[in-house]
């Protein structure tokens, strides 16, 4: 077997599927906010308004 006839055996490196993310609620971000925020030592500070995707379009 010559070199060109393993290298043309080999598997040809594709792009990955893209990755299927779930949508977060406004519930979700909203709690994870907050864990974030007592994490860093700052509980109860204010979120920033950025409403879940699924709430923008309604």
């Amino acid at each position: 077997m010559t070199p060109l006839d393993r290298l043309l055996l080999e598997a040809v490196p594709v792009r990955p599927e893209p990755a299927v993310h779930s949508v977060w609620t406004q519930h979700e971000q909203d709690e994870h906010w907050d864990d974030l925020c007592r994490a860093v030592g700052t509980p109860g500070m204010k979120r920033p308004k950025r409403p879940a995707p699924s709430e923008e379009a309604a």
